[in-house]
């Protein structure tokens, strides 16, 4: 339907990346590189994959797609979600070593930022729920509401489309959030939350300073996670010695589907160490390719040191400090921090911490190493989670390991015990 639709004179947002990669030599090279991939692809194995891989076969193309998207809200057609547009338009072409290599260069990255921050602005418009018109279509279709559950949320209106925008449908409330997700224990940080809805990717135990974190499962590497292209970010980070803090310490991460709740609480009873910060970083970068079902779900520790991310640390009287990072993967990049969460603020479990405006699509908790103490991760019934569980097929996915908002993810036992 994208690549069918009449071509309209381009945005400046999209005519800016059009002038950088038209005005280097090199950035052509990988574009033509990656569209000439994308056919070879499409010709050798797309009749092997479950997955449809649009065949761009030039900038122009390329351009023009982006352009449609800017003024189309994610759709629900045929009971089957297309959340990622973006996504799915360059599956064929970012699992490219041209596409690869184009998608991680800062400058591509600042253009992108751009045409996304543009789409999100239309996102907040009500020409956005055009898929909440008619009742028994779209997102209103009874698949649909069965998979977000629609009558958990409360609604902008009682009537038709119910939400003013698709932003407000993405960052929708709970009608009653203790009764939807109650707070496990709130009175103490002994037992471990979960900041977000989602499904556990993996969890890690002593995570290393430094790491080689593109090869073999992924390692987490703090001193990548921890990094910032921006000066002041990057000088708060280092002020901290968040890398050295964390050091030997404990990493949780999930992964949040279209579906899922967006809004995240604080997962403890502490303060604020600092405001926090939204690094800037790549959108459609990945480390497994080809990765057609799994969307970019498969390179998920990867991003935590690549992406755009948020980053905010609780410090606490009993158990140490937590790190929060809400990450963002391919056009859902969006962090907003609650205007509460300032440095030296007092916060409690299931207070507001902030929310994805059609942004991010994985969280990251990290857990301070403790002498006296050692993290368990299980649920609330005692069942201990797998290291890493088998991942989803799809972006629209979710493991057999939910991590609701607030549900109990883990236990501090004295390691005496």
């Amino acid at each position: 339907m994208v690549l069918k639709a009449k071509p309209q004179a381009l945005s400046p947002s999209i005519q800016a990346l059009k002038e950088l990669i038209e005005g280097d030599t090199v950035l052509t090279f990988l574009a033509n590189n990656a569209f000439q991939q994308n056919g070879n692809i499409i010709e050798a194995h797309q009749a092997t994959k479950d997955v449809p891989i649009p065949r761009i076969p030039d900038l122009e193309t390329l351009l023009h797609a982006f352009n449609t998207i800017l003024s189309m809200a994610p759709q629900y057609i045929n009971d089957d979600l297309v959340g990622l547009p973006f996504s799915a338009l360059v599956v064929g072409i970012d699992a490219t070593l041209g596409g690869s290599t184009l998608f991680r260069l800062p400058m591509f990255n600042e253009k992108m930022k751009a045409i996304l921050n543009e789409w999100a602005i239309f996102l907040d418009t009500p020409s956005s729920a055009s898929g909440f018109t008619i009742d028994g279509k779209q997102w209103l279709s009874p698949t649909a509401k069965h998979q977000y559950e629609f009558d958990l949320w409360e609604k902008d209106s009682p009537t038709l489309p119910y939400w003013r925008s698709w932003d407000s449908f993405f960052t929708r409330k709970f009608l009653d959030s203790a009764k939807s997700r109650p707070i496990a224990s709130p009175e103490t940080n002994q037992v471990v939350i979960c900041p977000n809805d989602g499904s556990l990717f993996c969890w890690q135990p002593q995570v290393k300073r430094k790491d080689v974190f593109w090869l073999k499962d992924m390692p987490y590497s703090l001193e990548d996670i921890f990094s910032s292209s921006v000066p002041e970010e990057d000088a708060t980070i280092k002020q901290y010695k968040l890398a050295e803090m964390f050091e030997g310490g404990y990493v949780f991460q999930t992964y949040l589907n279209p579906y899922n709740f967006h809004r995240w609480w604080v997962p403890v009873n502490g303060e604020v160490l600092f405001d926090p910060i939204v690094i800037p970083g790549c959108f459609f970068s990945k480390v497994v390719l080809p990765d057609y079902g799994g969307a970019t779900t498969a390179s998920t520790p990867y991003l935590a040191e690549a992406n755009a991310r948020g980053l905010v640390v609780f410090k606490t009287e009993d158990y140490g400090y937590v790190c929060c990072i809400p990450l963002g993967m391919s056009e859902v990049s969006t962090v907003q921090f609650d205007e509460g969460i300032k440095q030296g603020a007092k916060v409690n479990k299931g207070d507001e911490m902030g929310m994805f405006h059609y942004g991010g699509s994985s969280f990251v908790v990290i857990y301070q190493n403790l002498p006296d103490k050692q993290l368990i991760f299980m649920d609330g019934d005692g069942n201990y989670y797998p290291q890493q569980p088998p991942p989803p097929g799809s972006s629209a996915g979710a493991s057999n390991y939910n991590t609701n908002i607030g549900s109990q993810i883990g236990q501090w036992y004295s390691k005496c015990e």
